[in-house]
């Protein structure tokens, strides 16, 4: 039986393997065509708000299992407005990225989610109490979810736009 953390990295390699399939066969001009939110992301900008994430996630949970209060690099949090702290990262995330040959932000992606995986089982040194579900832990080794929600985007933009 896998423990927490395989059941963790398991999900979010399922989330993963959606979000291949919801980008793949996409043409290689419609990768860049903004269309996401008010921003107006294309698949590429949202692949590269995917990967930043992810990476922050990944020093978050280091820091966690160094005994460290978890911080993500590049966001500034804004007690009176944290939507605004999420908003001035993710433009920076695309911003950083944007650009970028697609195999570029591919690779960057298949990083993160590497990165991240390997920092999910640093948890195992930690009592599993520590990252149970709904714990800080839990919810940065959690990616699944954030790959869920744009992996929906994703599909019903394809399905509008017959692509």
């Amino acid at each position: 039986m896998p423990d927490a953390v395989d059941a963790i990295i398991e999900s979010n390699a399922q989330a993963r393997a959606d979000l291949l399939d919801a980008i793949d066969a996409l043409p290689a001009e419609r990768r860049t065509e903004g269309w996401y939110g008010p921003q107006q992301w294309s698949v590429q900008d949202v692949l590269a708000h995917l990967a930043r994430w992810q990476e922050g996630w990944s020093h978050a949970l280091r820091a966690v299992t160094a005994g460290e209060r978890p911080s993500v690099p590049g966001y500034e949090p804004n007690r009176d407005d944290p939507d605004a702290a999420d908003d001035a990262y993710n433009a920076a995330s695309v911003a950083e990225l944007r650009g970028q040959p697609w195999e570029a932000v591919m690779a960057r992606l298949r990083a993160a989610r590497e990165e991240h995986d390997e920092a999910i089982r640093g948890l195992r040194a930690l009592d599993p109490d520590r990252y149970a579900e709904g714990r800080t832990p839990h919810r940065l080794a959690d990616s699944a979810e954030h790959d869920h929600e744009h992996i929906e985007a994703i599909r019903a933009w394809r399905r509008e736009q017959g692509v």
